[in-house]
């Protein structure tokens, strides 16, 4: 029941076909919806996660995914913590992180030229773009990048995708 009431803040919130066109229409790219302030500073936001085995794996993946500013692979590796950036994946502009301990690369798109916590059609369409550019790259990735109802994943909400 909880997870029906949410959706319906999402579908009043942005539109309900618009809403399912965003999730339908991404592969990799999940919709993660803020948790209640002040528990969550984060905005509304598609998320992307890939998991690596090791630390080669790691390089292989920076490597092919076209990131720009060029990472320093060495002195992530010597970090081994999280390293959040700002960067372009294949010239479109997102959020990177690389988290050494839980061993994944996560990709967040969020905001709009006015607003930051704003989510819109271009949002949407950046989030597409980097979706499209990785599935070319046939990297594996994870359906549920977290294990809670604010992700708006087919297991989680499998209505959605019907």
């Amino acid at each position: 029941m909880e997870r029906e009431i949410r959706l319906e803040y999402l579908y009043n919130t942005y539109g309900k076909a618009r809403f399912l066109n965003w999730c339908r229409s991404l592969s990799i790219f999940r919709f993660i919806k803020s948790h209640s302030y002040p528990d969550d500073l984060n905005p509304d936001r598609f998320i992307a996660l890939i998991s690596f085995l090791n630390t080669e794996e790691l390089s292989d993946l920076i490597k092919i995914m076209k990131i720009k500013p060029q990472l320093d692979i060495e002195a992530i590796l010597k970090m081994e913590t999280v390293v959040s950036k700002k960067v372009t994946i294949n010239d479109i502009p997102c959020f990177f992180e690389i988290n050494q301990f839980l061993k994944n690369l996560v990709f967040i798109v969020s905001g709009t030229e006015k607003d930051q916590f704003d989510l819109d059609d271009s949002t949407f369409q950046r989030a597409k773009k980097i979706d499209d550019f990785l599935i070319s790259l046939e990297i594996d990735f994870e359906s549920s990048p977290y294990n809670d109802d604010y992700c708006i994943t087919p297991e989680f909400y499998p209505n959605i995708w019907k």
